[in-house]
């Protein structure tokens, strides 16, 4: 079994994304580390790593790692944001969206001022889980915003932003949780809950943005840009939550090579969760299992899914079967009917958990993870390492 490359002490979250991006063969990532600073690093195909610290003090919480994503001219723009919401961040910390703009093409070695993103929608919650979407010269980027909702504007010349809105709602003090791919061109998709399924019985819900219009996947207008925020139950539902099927988390969104979403999310029952596919067949949303869990740890439930953006027929995936959760690439070629695996990590001492496939890598096999063990017990608690893969 192939080693793994230890990038840096720190840690991400699920939800702010792209955490990885690649360019020719060459990976850019970036964490939030223990001590509460950003860093930025470039692996290279062959294994040379460099790193840059881009910002110092944001604070200790897994919830502040930076999100990447290249301009069209090949240029690096990283945003970062404390964790915010009732009684967060900590004193001495402003609620803001960051964000810094490198100075050269697909390099980390220099580096524009410091911005930030000077909109937002109503509301005294703040900034959280940045999720940067090119599509041609236009820059998205969607957030948690004052409300604890979805939240989006963008620029154009990447210091102008148009002002906020709110893409989706809940209501009753709940927060969707998402994610977000873009095709590059004009269309933006995404995936909701209704909340946190720690405290809402959560189903899972798909939304296609083009040129204004908000679809579901079948083609059905669910509004435009004029009728946001919509709430989350107008929405294209991929999953209705039951008792006896459990509570949505959804965990990545990839496009197929013919553009058609594909979502890896789970389904919590207790305190267990399970490993879900789900495509859309062109006439109904089709979920299939993939793997169960396997027990919690007492800061996460799963280890966490992603997609391989390049390739979604593969979910990398972190369970756990036996001491420690191990991360995992599981392969269909029946839209997630039958499934292959094979497990990639094997630290008899550590558990290594969300596991991100580099947006952007065609060429070789690499996926990054966070690695610990049970001296971390919570998201500003954590010793945590970045690791990296190549198998």
């Amino acid at each position: 079994m192939a080693q793994s490359r230890e990038l840096g002490a720190g840690a991400w979250s699920y939800f702010g994304d792209p955490r990885a991006i690649s360019h020719d063969g060459h990976t850019f990532t970036g964490w939030i580390s223990t001590d509460g600073n950003v860093w930025v690093a470039r692996l290279t195909a062959g294994g040379t790593l460099s790193k840059h610290l881009l910002f110092r003090g944001l604070g200790r919480d897994d919830h502040n790692n930076p999100s990447l994503v290249f301009l069209p001219d090949g240029r690096l723009i990283v945003f970062f944001s404390p964790h915010s919401g009732h009684g967060l961040p900590p004193p001495g910390i402003p609620s803001k969206m960051y964000y810094r703009i490198s100075q050269h093409a697909h390099s980390i070695d220099g580096w524009g001022p410091l911005h930030t993103v000077n909109t937002n929608a109503p509301g005294s919650l703040g900034y959280t889980y940045p999720n940067p979407v090119l599509l041609r010269d236009r820059l998205w980027l969607f957030w948690r915003g004052g409300g604890w909702n979805p939240t989006f504007s963008y620029t154009d010349d990447r210091l102008t932003w148009v002002p906020a809105r709110e893409l989706v709602f809940h209501g009753g003090g709940e927060r969707p949780y998402t994610k977000y791919v873009g095709d590059g061109q004009t269309r933006i998709h995404g995936i909701f809950t209704d909340g946190h399924p720690m405290a809402f019985k959560n189903n899972l819900y798909y939304m296609r943005y083009e040129n204004r219009v908000l679809f579901a996947a079948n083609g059905r207008k669910l509004g435009t840009l004029d009728d946001v925020p919509l709430h989350v139950s107008k929405l294209d539902r991929i999953y209705k939550y039951t008792d006896a099927t459990g509570r949505a988390w959804g965990h990545d969104i990839a496009l197929s090579a013919n553009g058609g979403p594909r979502v890896v999310y789970t389904r919590r029952i207790g305190n267990r969760d399970t490993f879900y596919y789900a495509y859309f067949d062109g006439t109904h949303w089709v979920s299939h299992k993939i793997v169960e869990a396997g027990p919690m740890r007492p800061s996460f439930t799963s280890g966490g899914a992603t997609l391989d953006h390049e390739d979604p027929r593969v979910v990398y995936l972190s369970r756990r079967t036996g001491t420690w959760h191990q991360v995992e690439a599981w392969f269909t070629t029946d839209n997630g009917r039958t499934w292959t695996s094979r497990q990639l990590t094997d630290d008899p001492n550590h558990y290594s958990i969300r596991p991100v496939s580099p947006r952007g890598l065609t060429e070789a096999n690499r996926v990054l993870f966070s690695r610990g063990d049970e001296t971390t017990i919570g998201f500003t608690n954590y010793k945590t390492r970045i690791h990296a893969l190549d198998f």
